[in-house]
């Protein structure tokens, strides 16, 4: 027993001692992490050198390992030091260009400046410096080695978007509209730290500047294209089904030739339009969905435009989608004659399986449905109405003689489609056979007004 408590409080004391050397360690740590030195001239007072850009910032350490608060340091000094290399448009650069000629004004100095930092180069480490909180980083980039660097990356630019921009010419000589496009875009993105500046180059024999051609012949390119109907106007029947050439077009280039994969914005004022955008075929025909036209009788308007702002998802770039999404484009509007549909109807309404003389629920259709329908028997009918109707004796009640009416009511189109179709029976009394009769087509012809003839409109709609 006396050798366990010997060893464990031997134990004991080495824990102590592990702990005590463990504290005195941290706090060693703590006291050499920094060297407590008074702060440097370059942070009491900004250095000033017309030959150097200065970036000069710091991190906090709180919450951070060093690893992570000296990596913060540094980008925020060469963030600074970016933001003092300023972003001059020039007048000659596709961006003035843009600006005077399409009043394109939204500022790309921001996202410039910003590509301007991802491309840092030839920056030096000054200094660093720290105390128990902050942690702080001195950079400095002599002003001809950027320049120099700039210039070099430029140059490289410039060939890059060279070969791009023959490409897209090589693609359009072919026919190749689209992926023309395409290559225009990728022309300009390479461009795109230096749509601010002179891009002037060796074009086919001939100096120009890089960027503004590739720019005015995409804008060209847009401006060229054209939206064909084959007529002036659209005339329709409202609720009749349609053909699909009826609302359809095509895409063509100056040449009048066929361009596919074009995307175009749709609009009709009227109802029936399912989609609002489509996109040319091989053969550049565009078909709007528009199966039939809902609107009431009168005149609407369609216009197609050609959708720069999926044309724009050509580039992967926020910038060059922007002047994609600015650049005009074709536009056609043409107008669309919505009138009533022809409606024929024929009846055979009997009592007791004789035919009336008086066409009591055809007189009734006619007066309801003529603000939807176009009611004449002479011409091509696009909807057929067929009333059936007879009525049957049901015994007497008390003094009253009792009838059935049974009717059906069916609509055609004119390919023979069933469109809408009821059938109904009802029982009425009268103090005579012909009272009750007269009281049973009374109360159809007060359902066809009330209930039936919004259900046939309603139907025709749909």
């Amino acid at each position: 027993m006396k050798i366990k408590r010997l060893l464990s409080g031997q134990i004991q004391v080495v824990l102590v001692f592990l702990l005590l050397i463990s504290a005195s360690s941290c706090q060693l740590f703590q006291r050499t992490s920094y060297k407590k030195e008074p702060k440097p001239d370059w942070l009491t007072s900004r250095p000033q050198n017309n030959m150097y850009y200065f970036g000069i910032s710091s991190s906090p350490k709180k919450g951070y390992l060093p690893s992570d608060y000296m990596a913060n340091a540094q980008q925020n000094a060469l963030s600074d030091l970016a933001g003092g290399i300023s972003v001059n448009i020039e007048s000659t650069s596709v961006l003035s260009v843009m600006e005077n000629t399409y009043n394109f004004n939204e500022n790309f100095s921001s996202e410039i400046s910003a590509t301007t930092n991802e491309q840092l180069e030839g920056y030096e480490l000054v200094d660093t410096w720290e105390d128990s909180d902050y942690y702080w980083v001195y950079y400095r980039l002599l002003k001809t080695k950027h320049l120099q660097l700039k210039l070099q990356r430029k140059e490289q630019s410039i060939l890059d978007s060279k070969s791009k921009y023959y490409q897209a010419r090589e693609l359009l000589d072919r026919d190749l509209h689209y992926n023309a496009f395409r290559f225009y875009v990728e022309a300009l993105t390479a461009l795109k730290s230096y749509l601010g500046d002179c891009t002037s180059t060796d074009i086919y024999g001939e100096e120009k500047d890089l960027g503004n051609e590739i720019f005015s012949e995409m804008a060209e390119f847009v401006n060229n294209l054209n939206i064909n109907f084959t007529t002036k106007t659209i005339s329709v029947k409202k609720g009749v089904e349609l053909d699909d050439e009826v609302f359809s077009f095509k895409i063509t280039d100056q040449n009048g030739k066929p361009v596919s994969g074009i995307p175009v914005k749709i609009d009709f004022t009227g109802t029936g339009l399912m989609r609002s955008s489509e996109v040319s075929g091989s053969d550049g025909k565009v078909y709007c969905a528009i199966n039939k036209v809902t609107s009431s009788p009168g005149n609407e308007t369609l216009t197609v435009k050609v959708d720069m702002a999926k044309f724009a998802r050509a580039a992967n770039d926020h910038m060059i989608r922007s002047l994609i999404r600015n650049i005009p484009s074709s536009e056609n509007i043409i107008r669309v004659i919505v009138e009533k549909p022809v409606l024929h109807i024929k009846s055979e309404e009997k009592a007791f399986d004789k035919i009336l003389p008086d066409k009591k629920l055809k007189n009734t259709f006619q007066s309801v449905l003529s603000s939807d329908f176009y009611i004449n028997d002479k011409e091509k009918s696009d909807f057929i109405l067929t009333v059936n109707s007879n009525t049957f004796k049901n015994g007497t009640f008390g003094n009253e003689y009792m009838v059935v009416i049974d009717y059906t009511v069916d609509l055609r189109d004119n390919q023979g489609n069933i469109i809408f179709r009821k059938t109904k029976s009802g029982e009425y009394s009268g103090f005579s056979i012909d009272a009750a009769v007269n009281e049973a087509y009374l109360e159809t012809q007060k359902s066809i007004e009330r209930v039936i003839a919004r259900e046939i409109t309603s139907s025709v709609n749909k």
